[in-house]
């Protein structure tokens, strides 16, 4: 019995340690330091879009076949799709928005799954909304852009 409590102990320890492994950033053959970059710059490319009110910055973080996933909103997809959000967000008072890179998933030369938070800001730079979202980003000639971009307000 004693035998078969210590095996149990170290299989939930193996467990729990690969579950760590896994929400780092690791891929063998990729630069992940200059892909956190990428994703980074990008995300605050992002935020400058609404700062500089520039829907062009904006829509050059996405693929012109993207879609964005607002909680409570049907799908919003393609390059109309995605200036109409940028609109609506920007008459709604949005003039930032700060994203926090919380893990790197599923990382391929092709895709990779980013979760994190993020943290939106008005012309005062007063915070209007925080939340969560998961972005699932594709490697082009030009670099990453969102293909998939889920969110959603941590407001109840």
């Amino acid at each position: 019995m004693k035998t078969l409590s210590v095996l149990l102990l170290c299989t939930v320890l193996m467990v729990a340690r690969q579950s760590r492994a896994a929400n780092t950033v690791i891929h063998a053959g990729l630069d992940t330091v200059a892909l956190k970059s990428a994703l980074t710059s990008m995300n605050r490319q992002y935020g400058q879009a609404f700062a500089r009110s520039d829907s062009s910055l904006f829509l050059s973080c996405y693929t012109l076949d993207a879609c964005i996933m607002p909680a409570g909103s049907p799908l919003i997809c393609g390059y109309k799709g995605q200036l109409a959000f940028y609109k609506f967000a920007y008459k709604a008072g949005v003039r930032n928005v700060v994203f926090n890179t919380l893990a790197l998933f599923g990382i391929t030369d092709q895709y990779v799954t980013e979760q994190g938070t993020y943290e939106m800001f008005d012309v005062n730079n007063t915070s209007i909304g925080k939340g969560k979202y998961l972005v699932v980003w594709k490697k082009l000639a030009g670099g990453w852009k969102m293909y998939r971009d889920m969110f959603s307000s941590d407001k109840k």
